[in-house]
């Protein structure tokens, strides 16, 4: 809130509060005395003087509260003072609770100090109004003194940007499978299958006396049988070979 504003806040609260504790009770009591004179209280006879005294302490504790911050201990001080001089106004404009009227032979005799009390205490609570709005803005009064003073703000080192971790991708590719034959064995257990077992040595093979060649033995491609190199069925499984399987090696 700028200066500006309170100021005109603090002069609005003056003219409110002297209007309500000061002008209007003094006309009230004006009227009360002049039409009925036999009605007194314990501070009637200079019941104007305490109206007068206590209206005005009102006011001006009511206008220096406005004119401080909300969280500052001035705006707290002013604020209760207020409110210990309003209990003390109610309580001499009430007269204690106590007011006789004396008409002829009749003399009535009024004592509400019961409900004077409980007045009292309702006023009393506004207190714990005044004292949240210290704690709640207790806080921006804190702030602004740091600012002021200049005190630098602790902020955490600034970083310097890292690149992300490349993260290894998790999803199956073909280069990571294995390449150990797979099977189901026949109890719906997984497992692997045992490598095949190593080829037995080739047999020498018989010289051609014209071609000076030597025919190479194959391995059947379907059952994997190894057979000699001229022949053209698989003893095995029955399958043929095609032309292209008979190769020779030179001697």
């Amino acid at each position: 809130m700028r200066q500006k504003s309170r100021l005109s806040d603090a002069v609005w609260t003056a003219f409110t509060e002297t209007l309500r504790f000061v002008v209007v009770p003094l006309v009230l009591l004006n009227l009360v005395t002049t039409n009925y004179p036999l009605l007194t209280t314990p501070f009637m006879g200079n019941i104007a003087e305490y109206v007068t005294f206590y209206g005005g302490m009102i006011a001006a504790a009511s206008t220096l509260e406005a004119m401080n911050k909300p969280g500052t201990y001035k705006r707290l001080l002013f604020g209760l003072s207020a409110l210990a001089f309003v209990c003390m106004w109610m309580f001499v404009v009430f007269g204690g609770g106590i007011a006789e009227f004396t008409y002829g032979p009749y003399h009535v005799k009024f004592d509400i100090t019961t409900i004077v009390y409980i007045m009292l205490i309702g006023i009393s609570l506004k207190g714990l109004l005044v004292i949240q709005t210290f704690s709640s803005n207790r806080h921006m009064i804190r702030d602004q003194k740091e600012e002021t003073i200049g005190i630098p703000e602790t902020r955490a080192p600034k970083e310097s940007p890292r690149k992300p971790a490349r993260v290894r991708s998790t999803d199956p590719s073909f280069s990571s499978m294995s390449k150990v034959a797979f099977e189901v064995t026949s109890d719906e257990s997984v497992g692997y299958s045992p490598p095949p077992p190593p080829l037995p040595e080739p047999a020498p093979q018989k010289k051609s006396a014209r071609t000076g060649l030597v025919a190479r033995s194959k391995v059947c491609p379907v059952c994997g049988e190894r057979v000699p190199g001229s022949a053209t069925e698989c003893p095995a499984c029955g399958a043929w070979f095609s032309k292209e399987s008979f190769r020779f090696d030179k001697s």
